[in-house]
Formats: structure tokens, sequence, C-alpha cells
């Protein structure tokens, strides 16, 4: 079948596993540019443009993605870990578990991937503590039934972060920020 003529095996192994994780809470990001002004199914971003910055939450070694489709919904998981337990990240969690979130990785191989963008990303925890020699901390896990499929996306040159366009925009007496027909209070 010509549609899997190109699907094969690269001449290079690719590394598992999550080096960083970025959330930014859905509300903040306003849209993808796909490669040559393209769709979603160019499987690739260019940029990701969003009204804030993205915030970095801590993984481990064992953090990993997995996304499984069937009849055109993908199933997206992301789990990591966050050592120590203590009030002040409890306090965190507690917080953003009842946001969303666009979120976006970067792998051991110097590949970025988002996904979310459709609603967001649900972030679930739990607490632990392990027998002695076992950790103690979080499990912390992002979910999303998407119709989109992960994306690759651009990384930024000098420090191999995702590309994140910070639109500066107007703002005006009324607390109204304007640009580009987007508007967002204070």
């Amino acid at each position: 079948m010509k549609l899997f003529e190109n699907i094969k095996h690269g001449g290079k192994y690719d590394a598992g596993g999550i080096a960083t994780l970025y959330l930014l809470p859905i509300s903040e990001f306003h849209s993808y540019v796909f490669r040559n002004d393209g769709l979603f199914d160019t499987g690739y971003a260019e940029q990701i443009k969003a009204l804030e910055e993205y915030t970095e939450l801590d993984v481990t070694s064992g953090s990993t993605f997995k996304e499984t489709s069937e009849k055109g919904i993908y199933k997206q998981e992301l789990t990591t870990f966050v050592r120590t337990l203590d009030s002040h990240k409890l306090s965190i969690l507690l917080k953003v578990a009842t946001k969303r979130f666009l979120v976006t990785f970067k792998t051991y191989d110097d590949r970025a991937f988002t996904f979310g963008s459709d609603g967001g990303a649900t972030l679930s925890f739990s607490q632990q503590t392990g027998q002695i020699g076992d950790s103690a901390g979080y499990s912390i896990t992002l979910t999303k039934s998407s119709i989109y499929p992960l994306i690759e996306t651009a990384l930024d040159q000098y420090n191999k972060k995702p590309v994140w366009i910070l639109e500066t925009g107007l703002w005006n007496n009324e607390g109204l920020w304007i640009k580009d027909g987007i508007f967002k209070t204070k």
C-alpha cells in the first residue's frame, strides 16, 4: 500500500524519556503555527502562540508519555514524579488540579512535543511514600482524550526549550489587553 511506503526505520536510535516538561493554562494558549502554514496533519508546529509564559514542572528519569489512537480519538497520558512530600508542593498541586493545560515536553534526543490544545489536559496526582529505600513524593499524571495527535514542535536554537511566542499587546485604561483580535482582562 502506497500510504505506508515511507514509514521505515530510521538510521539512528531514538532515546526514550522526558527531559523537561512545560505547562501552560489552556486559557493562555492562542494557537499553533504549523509548518508551511499547513494544518495539524503536518505533524509539526513551528510556533506556539501564547498569552503568558509556560511553567516548568520537575520530571524524573522515569517520566513517560503514551498515546493510543482508536476511532479518531487520541488518548494521551504523561506521567512524572516530584520527589519530596511537603505542604507547599501539595498546596500548588491542589490549586492546579482544577485547571487544564497545554502540555509541551522535550525528550532526551532534543525533540519537543505538545498536546492538549483542544480544551486542555487534566492533572491528577497521588501522594506516596514507600518503604525504607523507596521514594516519597507526588506521582503526577496529565491526561487528554483529543481529536488531535501528539504534535512535534520546534526547539529554540539557544536554550533548547520549545519556542513560545509571547505576544505583546496594549493595555488601555479599562484594563483590557488588545492584540491581533485577542482580548484579555487583567
